[in-house]
């Protein structure tokens, strides 16, 4: 995973010049699971707390690759879906929270969620990895 949190930060390097970042030892993660049916929706949560910037990531059941399905700014640019993530379902992040909504929830959706948050703080940058697993049931 620290590899790619390191692609990560080097792909976000613009936005967050003059960032620093904590020891990864302080980096904080946080762990559930939920069950979601097909057809139905889920809403997968990452924080209570607006961070400066958070990446949700999936990573298939049975594999280590871990990609981006949303990146979302809180610089007022708003998320940023990739196409590929549609065969999981209809996915969207409601305006000013962090939370990644999956409609019309595919079995394809079934698998590791993996949000990350940077939190801009005065003691320094924060980093905090919710890690939530998502189980799909038929009907």
């Amino acid at each position: 995973m620290l590899p790619y949190l390191c692609l990560v930060l080097c792909w976000l390097a613009l936005p967050l010049q003059g960032l620093e970042i904590l020891d990864p030892e302080e980096v904080e993660y946080i762990r559930s699971h939920t069950t979601a049916t097909v057809g139905g929706s889920v809403t997968l949560d990452c924080g209570s707390v607006m961070p400066t910037i958070f990446i949700w990531g999936y990573t298939k059941p049975g594999t280590d690759n871990n990609r981006a399905v949303a990146v979302a700014y809180n610089y007022g640019q708003g998320p940023k879906l990739q196409s590929q993530s549609s065969s999981m379902g209809r996915l969207w992040v409601p305006e000013d929270t962090t939370a990644l909504v999956i409609e019309d929830v595919q079995q394809d959706a079934a698998g590791m969620y993996t949000c990350q948050a940077l939190y801009d703080t005065d003691e320094g940058a924060r980093i905090t990895f919710y890690l939530t697993r998502l189980d799909v049931e038929d009907h």
